[in-house]
């Protein structure tokens, strides 16, 4: 699996906030999705009339890139990455990145043990939880992102549409990005 420090390597897509131009794809359902502040677990699972999958892909310690670092305000050159693949109906939808700094992780041990289940109902039972605004970006097919985000028979798209929040845990930061996969599309506005 890459490393996350590969994002600057192959440099970083340009994240903007969606005020900015070109912040969000044309398709108003895949916009509709990206935008949403709700819980997209929650959605998914209504779109899926219960039909709901999370596949852990992997949970390792890693390398984190100086953006990263930047992003969740941590001198920690070490965070905790889980990648996640969700989905309703058989469909493969959202690709999840996490990354979490040791100070996090120390202060919240119950994060490494998630298993199946989504982080965001683990977040959703507790009450001091935080999100920042979402910052969004077209992520080519090359970017290291997307190695784990991408199947096979998707590539033809160049890329795929993602969004990146913060969220404060007691006020203990949490990086994640979401990768939204050609399925969303189908399915359709929930």
């Amino acid at each position: 699996m890459e490393s996350i420090e590969a994002h600057t390597a192959v440099g970083s897509p340009s994240w903007r906030k969606p005020a900015e131009p070109d912040a969000l794809p044309d398709d108003p359902v895949l916009r509709e999705w990206l935008q949403d502040r709700g819980s997209l677990t929650r959605r998914l699972r209504d779109a899926g009339k219960r039909d709901f999958s999370l596949s852990v892909l992997g949970e390792n310690m890693e390398v984190a890139s100086d953006e990263d670092r930047l992003l969740l305000g941590s001198d920690d050159r070490q965070v905790y990455v889980r990648r996640v693949r969700l989905g309703c109906d058989a469909m493969e939808l959202v690709f999840a990145c996490t990354l979490m700094p040791r100070s996090t992780l120390l202060r919240h041990p119950w994060l490494k043990e998630l298993g199946e289940r989504p982080l965001g109902e683990a977040l959703g039972d507790r009450e001091s939880v935080e999100r920042t605004d979402f910052e969004y970006a077209w992520i080519p097919s090359d970017h290291p992102l997307m190695s784990d985000a991408l199947l096979a028979a998707d590539t033809t798209s160049g890329g795929l549409w993602a969004r990146r929040s913060r969220f404060l845990v007691d006020g203990s930061p949490i990086l994640v990005y979401e990768v939204f996969l050609p399925g969303l599309s189908r399915i359709g506005a929930c």
